[in-house]
């Protein structure tokens, strides 16, 4: 989705939460406490958990140099708009899918492409440094992207009809986030957008044949087990949290400070992996006690399925991104 500049609703919101603005380069404090805001509320999706898992490690670890207050969801500022929120300094740190930025950063999350068992490499890596320089030509500091394993956590295709490859998605309509959407168009499916709120009715209707969506985020926590046949066992991207930061707050802190938060973004993300694979797992479990089924595909079958799910979303990004963030994003995330 989209997300349009309004920088009257920002400020509406930055007065009613009371948050002042201070200039760039204002005097490093021995103790900060930075406000956070999440895409989704903690108690919604193992995803929310990433961030408040970060917040813990912070908090935990800093010895009272830094505290990150999380101060809510949707409820503080709507999902779509958080991204323009941070980087206007609404608040602090933010924690959401990486694909949000598609509107700020073209190309922000192109990390969900990685091979990596980390997907941006972890702090100190050669990726990890293009995603900082990527994002703070537009006001942000990069953290972290975290994730499961490779295949865990990912975004998968739920359908009601029996799919042994990309040949039976043709002429199917599919629910969609923008992510998947240039794979389901490149398989000869139709994209349908809809809020996740209306998926079980859609499913349940036949308005969608199918959806994609990361099962390992609460799938049987809308009770889409029970309007669904099929998911397709063949990974699409990696899914999972960004963690960023507003520039200017982050260029207020003190190598010390700084170094803090770095140490929680790996801890996090090593901590992800086993929590992803565990959240996967449960949801797999009731899925399949509802009476679903796993199909897998064929050798030949899944390896033309992550191809086109590789090649179509770089055909995207190329139209999107300049030529020499392609090529060093591809250099960098490439399959080896």
């Amino acid at each position: 989705m989209s997300i349009h500049r309004n920088f009257g609703r920002t400020g509406a919101v930055l007065a009613a939460l009371g948050i002042a603005t201070f200039a760039t380069g204002a005097m490093a404090e021995d103790s900060v406490t930075l406000r956070m805001v999440g895409a989704w509320a903690p108690s919604v999706s193992p995803y929310a958990e990433v961030g408040t898992k970060f917040a813990e490690f912070v908090n935990e670890n800093s010895g009272g140099k830094i505290t990150i207050n999380y101060v809510g969801a949707d409820d503080v500022v709507p999902t779509f708009d958080q991204p323009e929120a941070l980087v206007n300094g609404v608040f602090d740190v933010w924690y959401g899918a990486p694909n949000y930025w598609a509107g700020i950063i073209p190309g922000g999350y192109v990390t969900e492409l990685s091979t990596e068992l980390v997907p941006d490499g972890g702090p100190g890596s050669d990726i990890y440094g293009y995603m900082i320089d990527m994002y703070a030509k537009h006001g942000v500091r990069y953290l972290g992207h975290a994730a499961g394993d490779i295949g865990v956590g990912s975004h998968f295709l739920l359908s009601q009809k029996e799919v042994k490859g990309l040949d039976d998605l043709k002429g199917m309509k599919l629910r969609v986030p923008p992510l998947t959407r240039y794979f389901v168009h490149a398989a000869g499916a139709e994209s349908v957008t809809l809020p996740p709120s209306e998926v079980f009715l859609a499913m349940d209707r036949g308005t969608v044949n199918g959806f994609t969506w990361p099962v390992a985020d609460g799938f049987t926590n809308y009770g889409w087990q029970t309007v669904t046949k099929y998911m397709v066992d063949e990974p699409m991207y990696r899914s999972g949290t960004g963690i960023d930061m507003n520039l200017d707050k982050w260029n207020e802190l003190t190598e010390d400070q700084q170094k803090i938060l770095l140490d929680a973004v790996a801890k996090t993300q090593e901590w992800t992996r086993g929590r992803f694979a565990e959240a996967q797992d449960e949801q797999e479990k009731k899925m399949l006690e509802a009476g679903m089924q796993k199909l897998e595909l064929s050798d030949e079958e899944a390896a033309r399925w992550t191809k086109l799910a590789q090649d179509s979303l770089w055909e995207y990004l190329a139209t999107v991104m300049s030529e020499d963030e392609l090529s060093g994003a591809k250099k960098l995330l490439a399959s080896k």
